[in-house]
């Protein structure tokens, strides 16, 4: 008997517990729900906004606002790490065509010289040329058209291109009859 007293003693506490606290309190919680969403009020965000600024219970809320903040930067990271990736790639891109354009200088600065040394050589020759071009002038025909038939082809047909047409055809008569009709057909290419 004294183990049912007991277990009806225990039983009328959590009774008590139950009618006097718990109903009492879910009941003022309805209430307090009802009045505030009639009144305006979201009383689910209320709790939140006034739990964050609470400091433990804080950490337990979530806020949306702070997911969203959380979100966007995490967005803008990715973002950046776009972008430095997209840097990185057009920075090695440029020391790419630096690096061409300094070899693009460097080969005209080559070719520059080359050119230079090319017109010195030309400008040289011609010079030569047209001092053959006077002794040929100056000489009697049959020991010039010796010369000029020992003579490199090309510097030969140079000569006798400066040559005036009168020179010019004194010294081919004085060659024989196939060394003349080269020279001549040579000298015919050269001027078209």
């Amino acid at each position: 008997m004294a183990k049912e007293h007991r277990y009806e003693e225990k039983n009328n506490k959590w009774q008590w517990f139950i009618y006097v606290i718990v109903i009492p309190i879910v009941f003022a919680i309805t209430l307090v729900m009802v009045v505030t969403t009639i009144a305006g009020i979201n009383p689910f965000q209320a709790m939140q906004e006034y739990g964050s600024k609470v400091p433990v219970v804080s950490s337990f809320i979530d806020d949306p606002e702070e997911e969203r903040l959380q979100e966007e930067i995490a967005s803008y990271e990715a973002t950046i790490q776009d972008q430095e990736a997209t840097i990185h790639d057009l920075e090695s891109q440029l020391t790419t065509k630096d690096q061409e354009l300094d070899n693009l200088t460097e080969e005209i600065n080559t070719l520059q010289q080359q050119l230079e040394s090319q017109e010195q050589t030309r400008l040289s020759q011609s010079e030569a040329v047209e001092k053959l071009t006077r002794s040929f002038s100056e000489m009697v025909a049959s020991h010039a058209a010796d010369i000029i038939v020992e003579m490199e082809t090309e510097i030969a047909l140079d000569v006798l291109e400066e040559l005036n047409d009168d020179e010019r055809g004194e010294i081919l008569s004085e060659m024989d009859s196939e060394t003349a009709a080269s020279f001549t057909n040579s000298l015919i290419q050269r001027s078209n």
